[in-house]
C-alpha cells in the first residue's frame, strides 16, 4: 500500500477551517468506502509574515498541518493523476494529493495521448482523464467515466480525497486583503523606526498634537509597516540611521525597568517592550516610550549640569541670561475676592548649568525646554537639595533668538 503525505502551514486562525474541511472530505471519501486520512496540527508558532510586495513586516501565529493516509488501491490499481487538457493541446498534470515523489517521476516521465482511454478505446474530446498504474508497472489513461469499470476505484470518492490538495494552496484569510488582525510586529523593530523617525523630524509628536499639522510619530511607524503607499526612498532613509538601533535598545531597557511599576503606563510600556512582538493595535503605546525615554535622559543632564549651580546675582540686582525651562509646576491659586490668581513654579537653567526659580503669577509663561531669554530681579538664594537656587521675581521672558552662523 502506497501512504500519501502532505505537510503545510497556515494561519493558526485558520485551524478549525481546516479541521472541518478534512472532517466533510473524509466523510464525503467514506461514502464511497474509502479509508480516511489522518490530521494532525502542531502548536502555534510565530513565521515570518510578507506583504504583497515581499517585504517582511512581521510575525504570524501559524501551525503547520499534515495530513496523511493510504492512497486508495484496488486489484494492484492506483490512480496517481490527473491530466486536464485544454483547448491549445497542452496537458496540465495534477499528482494525487500526497504522492511519494519517485510515483510523481513516474508520472512525469508518462507520455499522455491527447482525448484517448485505454478503457474504452474511444478517441473523442475529453476535458480531463486520469493515469492509472498496475503493481506490474503498467500505466493506463482512462476516461472519467472508465476509471471505475476498469480499476475498480469509485471516481467520486477519488474527486473528494483529491480536495486535499488544495487546501495547501487556498487563501486562508478569504478576500478581506489588508493587514491580517492576529499578526505581530518585532518590538526591536518598532522601537527602531521609531528612533530612525524621530531623529529625522527633530522631536517625538503625540496624536494630540495633530492641531499642528504634524504627522503624528505613530502615525509614520504604522505607515512604515502597513502602508503601501509609503515611499521605498523614505523607508531606505529610515533603515540606513546608523544610531536608530542603538537608541531603540536604549529605550527598550529603560521602557522594561519600568515593568510592574506603580505608574500604570511605565507598567504598560514595560509589558509590552518585555516581549519579542507586538500587536499592532498597541504600537501607539509602544512608541511613545521613546518620549519617555528623552524626557528622563534629559532630566539627567539637567540634574548633572545642577550640581555646578551656583547663586548668580545679589538681591536686588537686574540680571539677564539665555536659559531653558526645565520645570512647570501648577501651583494652588490664590483667592482676592471673587477672583482667583493663578500661580506657577517655573524653573530655568543656563549653558553652565546655573538654576534659576521664577515663581510666577503671570498669564502667559513658556513652555517646558523652551529656550528664552530671561530677565528677572534677584530675590532670594536659596538651597534645594543640594542644589543651589537663584529666586528670580518681576521676571520678563522673550524667545531667544538664534545665533548666526
Amino acid at each position: 500500500m502506497t501512504s500519501a503525505a502532505m505537510r503545510f502551514s497556515v494561519p493558526a486562525t485558520a485551524e478549525p477551517r481546516v479541521r472541518q474541511l478534512v472532517e466533510a472530505t473524509n466523510a464525503r471519501a467514506a461514502v464511497h468506502q474509502l479509508s480516511s486520512y489522518a490530521l494532525d496540527i502542531s502548536a502555534p508558532f510565530l513565521a515570518d509574515y510578507h506583504d504583497v510586495d515581499g517585504r517582511l513586516i512581521g510575525k504570524r501565529p501559524t501551525v503547520t498541518v499534515t495530513i496523511s493516509g493510504d492512497i486508495p488501491r484496488h486489484h494492484g490499481w492506483t490512480v496517481l493523476a490527473r491530466l486536464d487538457h485544454d483547448e491549445e493541446g497542452e496537458t496540465i498534470v495534477s499528482l494525487f494529493p500526497g504522492l511519494p515523489e519517485q510515483d510523481a517521476e513516474a508520472v512525469r516521465e508518462y507520455r499522455a495521448v491527447e482525448n484517448f482511454c485505454h478503457g474504452c478505446a474511444v478517441a473523442r474530446h475529453r476535458t480531463a482523464t486520469y493515469l492509472a498504474r498496475n503493481e506490474n508497472g503498467e500505466f493506463r489513461q482512462l476516461g472519467t467515466t472508465c476509471v471505475e469499470p476498469y480499476t475498480g476505484l469509485p471516481i467520486k470518492g477519488l474527486q473528494a480525497l483529491w480536495r486535499f490538495g488544495t487546501l495547501k494552496d487556498s487563501d486562508w484569510d478569504g478576500n478581506e486583503g489588508g493587514i491580517p488582525a492576529d499578526l505581530r510586529v518585532p518590538v526591536v523593530e518598532v522601537l527602531r523606526v521609531t528612533a530612525a523617525i524621530v531623529k529625522a523630524e527633530g522631536r517625538f509628536y503625540s496624536r494630540s498634537e495633530q492641531w499642528k499639522n504634524t504627522v503624528p510619530t505613530a502615525d509614520g511607524v504604522e505607515a512604515y509597516f502597513f502602508s503601501s503607499k509609503a515611499p521605498m526612498e523614505w523607508r531606505a532613509a529610515l533603515d540606513a540611521d546608523p544610531d536608530a538601533t542603538g537608541t531603540a535598545a536604549a529605550v527598550r531597557a529603560w521602557a522594561v525597568q519600568g515593568y510592574g511599576s506603580l505608574s500604570d503606563y511605565r507598567h504598560k510600556v514595560g509589558q509590552l517592550a518585555k516581549v519579542e512582538t507586538v500587536d499592532p493595535r498597541h504600537l501607539p503605546t509602544l512608541v511613545s516610550a521613546i518620549a519617555g525615554w528623552y524626557r528622563d535622559q534629559q532630566k539627567e543632564a539637567t540634574e548633572r549640569a545642577a550640581q555646578n549651580s551656583k547663586p548668580q546675582g545679589t538681591v536686588g540686582e537686574r540680571i539677564t541670561t539665555a536659559a531653558t525651562v526645565t520645570t512647570v509646576i501648577e501651583l494652588e491659586g490664590r483667592t482676592y475676592g471673587y477672583h482667583e490668581q493663578r500661580r506657577r513654579l517655573v524653573k530655568f537653567q543656563d549653558p553652565s548649568g546655573n538654576v534659576f526659580v521664577w515663581f510666577s503669577s503671570a498669564a502667559d509663561i513658556p513652555d517646558q525646554g523652551d529656550e528664552v531669554k530671561l530677565t528677572g530681579t534677584v530675590k532670594d538664594h536659596s538651597i534645594y537639595g543640594e542644589t543651589a537656587q537663584t529666586v528670580l521675581t518681576r521676571c520678563r521672558v522673550t524667545e531667544r533668538q538664534p545665533v548666526a552662523a
